[in-house]
């Protein structure tokens, strides 16, 4: 959000009350739109400085390496209870599927087939993205193969509305179905993604949402280190821009060796098809 959307938001919450926050982002950003929103209780970590804008702040986690570890601490050390850690999990309404089999042209059903692929070509952070012609040039190659269990003629691409301009590059260079333009929702994404044959996503939200759906997903990771959100799935493959890494080292601070688009067209093809194929009697 930017500008009198930042403004618009920070009235409503303000305006609805809220008496404790836990904050699990930790950029100073989101601590100080915490405290400005006017909650009482703020919890959180300590990282980037910005332990005096919390109520409960907790040490710098970054040594833990998981997100997940991390969340999980945060909220035994505030609630004082264990938390458990397991496989994301999520569920489809009536709503969702229905809001799927029109995006889609599909019909509604309870338990529809997985034959789509699904590109998520977003992030949050233009440097996590895979370049678009990659994509598209990527999503023509897996279609073209005749993977068994893929539909050469469902490809489809999805993303968040600021990324209307990338999808709608990737639909006109490799001909897949233009989700976004046509007002895909986080309701009908789930509904979609039940219907999944494949994902090829940047490091973002859909690939933890596939997991959780049992979508096959293919995740490809540049400036951002993998070992900090797996989600224990044996049906995710994860591409890195820099796989021989030190252990020691975080792909965080190595921009430039861990570029996303030192992933080749090559190397997700590749995987793509071994996932697909290894994958086909499990989905």
């Amino acid at each position: 959000m930017r500008g009198f959307g930042v403004l618009g938001e920070l009235r409503r919450l303000r305006r609805d009350g809220y008496d404790a926050v836990l904050v699990l982002p930790n950029s100073l950003r989101s601590a100080l739109f915490t405290r400005a929103v006017g909650a009482r209780h703020r919890a959180g970590t300590s990282r980037n400085a910005r332990g005096w804008l919390l109520t409960h702040a907790t040490d710098d986690p970054r040594g833990l390496r998981t997100a997940t570890s991390v969340y999980a601490r945060l909220v035994a050390e505030w609630t004082g209870t264990p938390t458990a850690i397991g496989p994301p999990e999520l569920a489809t309404t009536p709503s969702d599927r229905q809001g799927a089999a029109s995006l889609l042209g599909d019909a509604a059903t309870d338990v529809p087939a997985r034959s789509w692929l699904l590109i998520n070509p977003g992030a949050n952070r233009t440097d996590k993205r895979w370049d678009s012609s990659r994509f598209s040039e990527a999503a023509r190659a897996i279609a073209a193969s005749r993977i068994d269990g893929l539909d050469p003629e469902r490809v489809a691409v999805t993303g968040a509305p600021q990324e209307a301009e990338i999808c709608a590059s990737i639909a006109r260079e490799s001909g897949a179905l233009d989700l976004c333009a046509r007002g895909i929702s986080l309701g009908s994404l789930k509904g979609v993604l039940e219907r999944t044959r494949l994902l090829i996503t940047n490091d973002t939200g859909p690939s933890h949402m596939a997991a959780a759906l049992r979508a096959p997903c293919l995740t490809l990771f540049g400036p951002t280190d993998h070992r900090w959100t797996p989600c224990d799935y044996p049906l995710e493959r994860r591409v890195i821009a820099e796989p021989f890494l030190g252990a020691d080292s975080l792909a965080d601070d190595h921009a430039a060796h861990c570029a996303i688009n030192r992933i080749t067209i090559a190397d997700v093809v590749h995987t793509a098809r071994a996932l697909v194929e290894r994958t086909s009697s499990k989905v």
